[in-house]
């Protein structure tokens, strides 16, 4: 891990690290981040930017500090994919390296530079920590039988998760998503699981009366219909889906429309039908890719269709969907190939993946080589222009920087910022 990502400790601060972080008084001091508990949001998210701010070691703390805890997050996949192969019989037969090898690929995949290397990434980071630390703990209690491991340990971890990003929420449905791909009965999942559904239910009373959730809530609603976003995230599943696979054409501001009803979309609906079909066809024989899709489906598609977002999608939401989709890649080679085989194709793969890694990594070297990599990926987006226009305007290249505003303004000629951006660059 630190072989793939040691290169991201030279990045500098890039895109909303400015917002959050660098701009941000309330993560600057402990006294400021005491004052905001109980206004903002995302309290131990802000905990853990402000421990990074107070050591002042710079961005490169920061990125230290992604880069450690998506090691934690490598150990708990491990974990987690050891446990799913011992209870799995139809993996039995199969190399006891599938665990190793599940959360090699998910170290090194290339996707997850925006949760780590970019700095502001770590919400989903450090949210997947506590979620994935719940589910083991769960796991664990079930195993061995501790009432404080299920009934205190679990739903605690459920509620730093929530403290951390308020994606979190499906949490109890991946405990009920685990249980039947183990096969227990739902009686019984529900008998062990009820503590993590009433935190549930208390943050949705909590989100309800908190007015900075609720009025986010509101203008996400507001944002487009329910038929048009579920379009929406059928073309988002597909996408990030894809970049999942074929990790080529990564982009930390993809150009994707939001659409307003099925028409034009039903390639990306067929997909999204497809996988659920394939989840059912392979439960019994391939439950590894009946879990690794089931939490896909879970992870990207409900919370988003009811909660519209200003941006489609973006990568670091595959953060925690990609460890089951890791573990049913590896569980596959394993069925397919002889074990030396398997080996082979495993360190191939992790190395490629590596190299992807590394290179994904220079271009945050800058938020110019980060915004140039962007245009050319979405010329059609007037924020990635606009926002390589700044970064030229910083760096003193006024000429390029107002070719990139006029660019942006042609593509939306009311987008403000770019015109307030050409008016600073003309003086």
């Amino acid at each position: 891990v630190f072989a793939a990502y040691f290169n991201a400790l030279g990045a500098g601060f890039q895109f909303d690290d400015f917002n959050v972080i660098v701009d941000n008084p309330r993560v600057h001091t402990w006294r400021a981040w005491l004052d905001d508990l109980g206004h903002g949001i995302r309290p131990i998210l802000k905990l853990s930017y402000t421990l990074n701010w107070v050591s002042g070691w710079g961005a490169a703390g920061f990125h230290l500090a992604n880069i450690a805890i998506h090691l934690c997050n490598v150990f708990l996949v491990f974990a987690l994919a050891r446990r799913f192969v011992r209870v799995c019989p139809q993996l039995s037969q199969h190399p006891p390296s599938v665990p190793f090898f599940a959360a090699l690929l998910f170290a090194l995949h290339p996707i997850h530079t925006e949760a780590i290397t970019y700095a502001s990434g770590r919400s989903a980071a450090l949210m997947t920590l506590f979620y994935l630390a719940g589910l083991l703990v769960y796991v664990s209690g079930r195993e061995c039988g501790s009432k404080a491991k299920l009934f205190v340990l679990t739903p605690l971890c459920f509620v730093a998760a929530l403290g951390v990003k308020e994606t979190a929420v499906t949490f109890p449905l991946a405990l009920l998503a685990w249980s039947v791909a183990v096969g227990e009965p739902f009686k019984t999942a529900f008998k062990y699981q009820w503590p993590s559904w009433a935190v549930l239910l208390l943050a949705g009373l909590f989100f309800l009366w908190d007015g900075s959730y609720l009025a986010q809530m509101e203008r996400s609603a507001a944002l487009n219909s329910l038929q048009g976003n579920f379009a929406t995230q059928a073309d988002a599943f597909a996408y990030l889906l894809m970049q999942w696979v074929l990790p080529l054409w990564l982009n930390i501001d993809p150009d994707l429309k939001v659409a307003r009803g099925f028409a034009g979309h039903l390639p990306q609906l067929f997909l999204l039908a497809a996988a659920f079909l394939l989840m059912l066809l392979a439960a019994r024989r391939r439950p590894w890719i009946a879990f690794g899709l089931a939490w896909a489906l879970l992870q990207l598609v409900p919370l988003y269709v009811f909660l519209p977002r200003l941006d489609v999608a973006n990568e670091r939401q595959m953060y925690l969907v990609s460890w089951p989709l890791a573990l049913a890649v590896a569980a596959e080679m394993a069925a397919l190939l002889k074990p030396r085989g398997f080996v082979l194709a495993g360190a191939t793969l992790a190395m490629l993946l590596a190299g992807l890694t590394i290179t994904r990594n220079q271009v945050y070297r800058s938020e110019i080589s980060l915004w140039e990599d962007t245009v050319a990926k979405s010329p059609g987006k007037a924020r990635a222009r606009n926002n390589l226009g700044y970064a030229y305007l910083q760096a003193g290249r006024k000429s390029e920087a107002e070719t990139e505003f006029r660019a942006a303004l042609e593509i939306d000629p009311d987008y403000y910022k770019a015109r307030n951006n050409l008016e600073a660059a003309q003086r």
